[in-house]
């Protein structure tokens, strides 16, 4: 009898075990069932992967000012009638003049250079995107995409950076959307900004349109400039190019780029970044350009026009290499940057 009520006993409390193991596992092991049964559940659908690739490439930019408590005056000039902006060494983050880097303020598709890398971040430059119905009808400027069509990310970049095509921006949203969940792309984009200590950086679209939560300040722009010539030649490369040509292939149609910064072979040793133009933000840029081995970044934030825009950046590009080293200015005359913009046209044509 009492043989009987041990092996009663002991079954019921494998039975009961078994319950806990599939019921409560938590209790026990400090895991759910469903982390170890459920087969839809990859490493890559949790945001706390896309943060450690957000974080791989380590951010150790960082500006200074020559006195944190005397603000000096900005240079003279016409450039002091746009809303802001940041002269730096683009080697050491000195600032070498501003106004208003501290501004928040509408930044327009200079959005996009944060675009393209959370992208970089999250896929390689072999990964595909097929272009959506919807890509292909946000606002100009556009690539002219045609839904259907596939393009890998490095050539949807090119697009990005040099035409400033909104449709691109749209396709390599909903890509990585697809690829890591709903809203992950936008999330990423802050998530990167705050990783970077950009305090003063909200993004709420890809693009750049104007928006109550997509804006930055002259001086976030510029630590993100630095950051990514120091971390992402890909872009670097791109923004170079004054015109890049993808022949028709059996994914896509042919595209013709053309990068409309002005001052790309017109200021000596120009480089980068991005243009940019919306109703709110007014023209804004980022320029780089070397000169006598020596660097200097450009942010301009309002300006009224295109002209002004470029005209003001390669003023500051003088002021920057000037005050900043003691190199003689190019001076940039309206009429080089008018023979650029014409040049433009028969490329078109």
């Amino acid at each position: 009898m009492k043989h009987n009520f041990l092996e009663v006993f002991l079954g019921s409390v494998v039975v009961i075990f078994l319950v806990v193991l599939f019921f409560g596992g938590s209790m026990v092991f400090g895991l759910s069932t469903r982390e170890i049964i459920d087969p839809k559940r990859g490493i890559d659908d949790s945001f706390d992967q896309v943060q450690l690739k957000l974080e791989t490439k380590v951010s150790d930019v960082k500006l200074s000012r020559k006195n944190l408590f005397i603000e000096e005056v900005a240079a003279a000039g016409p450039f002091t009638e746009a809303s802001a902006f940041i002269v730096v060494d683009s080697d050491t983050g000195k600032i070498i003049d501003e106004k208003g880097a501290q501004d928040n303020l509408y930044i327009a598709s200079i959005t996009k250079i944060m675009t393209a890398v959370v992208a970089l971040d999250l896929v390689t430059l072999e990964e595909v995107f097929t272009v959506s119905e919807r890509a292909t009808e946000v606002e100009p400027t556009n690539m002219g995409l045609v839904p259907g069509h596939k393009w890998s990310l490095e050539e949807l970049l090119h697009g990005l950076l040099m035409t400033s095509s909104n449709d691109t921006a749209e396709a390599i949203n909903e890509g990585i959307d697809l690829k890591f969940g709903e809203g992950t792309f936008i999330k990423a984009m802050n998530a990167k900004a705050q990783f970077l200590g950009l305090k003063n950086t909200s993004f709420d679209n890809p693009q750049g349109y104007d928006g109550p939560a997509n804006y930055s300040n002259a001086q976030d722009l510029a630590i993100l400039s630095l950051y990514i010539y120091k971390n992402y030649p890909t872009i670097s490369e791109i923004v170079k190019k004054e015109y890049q040509f993808f022949p028709e292939s059996l994914t896509h149609k042919q595209a013709d780029l053309i990068n409309w910064n002005g001052t790309l072979g017109v200021y000596p040793g120009a480089y980068g970044l991005k243009i940019g133009n919306t109703g709110k933000a007014g023209k804004t840029t980022i320029v780089s350009a070397e000169r006598e081995e020596k660097k200097v970044t450009v942010v301009l934030l309002g300006a009224p026009g295109v002209l002004e825009r470029d005209l003001w950046a390669c003023q500051l590009l003088d002021l920057g290499f000037a005050k900043g080293f003691g190199i003689e200015p190019v001076n940039i005359t309206e009429d080089l940057l008018r023979e650029k913009y014409a040049s433009w046209r028969e490329l078109v044509n």
